[in-house]
């Protein structure tokens, strides 16, 4: 099982659905929800549906668990659903480039979103 279908059955279930209720909530067939919780179809790529979904089982956007959810069900070499609009602004691919030519590490990434949330707290 993918660890989005895993991710989504757990979800699912904490919300109180059983899979023919919420598959049809999310107006899709119970047979692709079910194929898609056990790993044999991939996960939804239209960022319209996946907020539907997340929206149905109670994610508030900008929580971990929205995060968790739409990095799930990301595509590999692809931005995740919910800030893919983010790639067309100027400056992100210069921020990609500085991160790759500097060979940040994943915990200098992190130390520097730390510092990111950090200033985004003191400044409001």
């Amino acid at each position: 099982m993918g660890r989005f279908g895993e991710l989504l059955r757990k979800l699912r279930l904490r919300s109180g659905f059983g899979l023919r209720k919420f598959a049809d909530l999310i107006d899709m067939a119970p047979s692709n929800l079910s194929a898609i919780e056990n790993g044999r179809r991939e996960p939804p790529v239209d960022e319209l549906k996946l907020r539907e979904i997340a929206t149905a089982l109670g994610l508030s956007e900008q929580s971990e668990e929205w995060s968790e959810f739409f990095d799930a069900a990301r595509q590999p070499g692809h931005l995740p659903a919910d800030i893919r609009h983010i790639a067309d602004r100027q400056l992100v691919p210069v921020l990609l480039r500085t991160i790759e030519n500097n060979q940040l590490s994943d915990e200098q990434i992190g130390a520097l979103i730390t510092d990111l949330n950090g200033s985004r707290v003191r400044h409001q």
